[in-house]
């Protein structure tokens, strides 16, 4: 669709992000550290323009080992 021109863009997240920023988070509370009650892990706008960039390619095509 984003290639068609059907949609202008797409808001991707970064899933190993947002778990690695979740374990470092749950690692810290377990320690009695204080953390924040929200963490923000980003958002990226998927263009047609920016879409074969290799950090968002790396988004949406996700090496499945």
């Amino acid at each position: 669709f984003l290639n068609d021109g059907v949609i202008s863009g797409l808001v991707v997240q970064d899933p190993y992000r947002m778990g690695y920023d979740g374990i470092k988070t749950a690692l810290a509370a377990s320690k009695g550290e204080k953390v924040e009650a929200n963490v923000d892990t980003g958002a990226n706008l998927v263009t047609k323009d920016n879409m074969k960039d290799p950090k968002i390619d790396a988004l949406l095509n996700p090496k499945l080992n």
